[in-house]
């Protein structure tokens, strides 16, 4: 890629990721915890970063240097300019974006010695990757070597950001690196007894966490740019497609199967409950963190388990959701229920009761 198409790949429209999308994307916060802080949220009208450093589940320094990276993470140019730092091959660089797993690397490493391909042609054909995004990762490669750098991502950096020791110390160490350059700056701070080993160990984590999220901001970030948005409800005993997109928003529900109808025996009234196995499969692609929810419950059951997002869901008549994160391309998952009868429950075929509707979890 010449120089020129590198530079003009690079600049695309300033789109803002949501403060939740990096905290799980860096995996700082579990999505249990962020779907606690969201419903909070809803009632106190506070700052999401503020609520889960109040729930104990962040701490303040650690928000305060995310929420700088964040700001300075809106373009593919920028996102480009912080990771460069990190020398790693496609399939690892994949891993740490937790597009793809190192199970999945093998198979396509194996594919990729029986085709001939390039792995970055493999990734494609298997629905990994898009052609776009495989040519925003071919530009972050090659800006790797480039003398376009950025140093806010280094161990360094990093603990003077957070305040765990001073700028001079820093260069203080970094000069002592010129003579030992087979020292981690982490090691020479420890031995100038600047700092500790748990300070670098924590250290080190931000790191990991902050490249992670900005290597999945990379992704994101060659969503294609729309200003449609739609949105609709899905009803289980359909095959349909959901979708909600604004700029690097996409959110697409696809039901690739359901069972039309439930029957209720003899059996199952004595019982009080219905169980079917494998009953519902769904498949989503979202590069955004959003809810799943479930609906439509009326008698003569009571409520419904639902599992196979790892774990279960209960829905009453009031509904239920639960919040995924993204998923960094598509997941498909397979439903099992276990429908709880009301006690005047009649035998009897009922048409599948349970709705299921997508949206994005609100703004951070």
């Amino acid at each position: 890629m010449a120089k020129s198409e590198l530079n003009n790949s690079l600049r695309c429209k300033p789109t803002k990721r949501l403060l939740g999308t990096w905290l799980l994307d860096g995996g700082f916060i579990l999505p249990q915890d962020l779907e606690k802080a969201l419903q909070e949220q809803l009632l106190t009208n506070e700052f999401l970063g503020e609520i889960l450093v109040r729930m104990g589940v962040l701490t303040l320094v650690d928000l305060d240097v995310l929420l700088s990276i964040q700001q300075d993470c809106v373009s593919l140019e920028n996102a480009v300019a912080l990771a460069v730092g990190v020398h790693q091959l496609l399939g690892e660089l994949l891993i740490q974006a937790k597009r793809i797993t190192p199970e999945q690397l093998e198979n396509i490493l194996r594919d990729q010695l029986l085709s001939g391909k390039k792995i970055g042609q493999v990734l494609v054909d298997k629905g990994l990757l898009t052609e776009q995004e495989l040519d925003r990762f071919f530009v972050f490669q090659e800006q790797q070597d480039d003398h376009y750098r950025t140093e806010r991502l280094r161990l360094g950096q990093l603990l003077v950001a957070t305040k765990q020791i001073s700028r001079e110390q820093l260069k203080v160490a970094l000069k002592r690196q010129q003579l030992e350059p087979h020292k981690k700056i982490g090691e020479l701070l420890i031995e100038a007894q600047y700092i500790t080993p748990e300070q670098v160990a924590h250290g080190l984590k931000l790191q990991h966490r902050l490249l992670t999220a900005v290597l999945a901001a990379i992704l994101s970030l060659t969503s294609p740019i729309s200003s449609v948005t739609k949105h609709s409800e899905a009803t289980l005993s359909h095959t349909q497609t959901v979708e909600s997109e604004t700029a690097s928003l996409r959110l697409t529900l696809n039901i690739l199967y359901q069972i039309p109808d439930l029957v209720v025996t003899n059996a199952d009234v004595v019982k009080g409950f219905v169980e079917v196995k494998s009953a519902s499969r769904i498949e989503i692609k979202s590069n955004v963190f959003f809810f799943l929810s479930f609906n439509g419950l009326k008698e003569p059951f009571e409520r419904v388990y639902i599992s196979g997002f790892g774990k279960k869901i209960l829905v009453d008549k009031e509904g239920s959701s639960i919040l995924l994160p993204d998923l960094r391309g598509f997941a498909t998952f397979e439903l099992n229920y276990k429908f709880i009868l009301s006690k005047d429950a009649q035998p009897g075929t009922y048409s599948w009761p349970v709705t299921i509707s997508s949206h994005p979890a609100m703004s951070a």
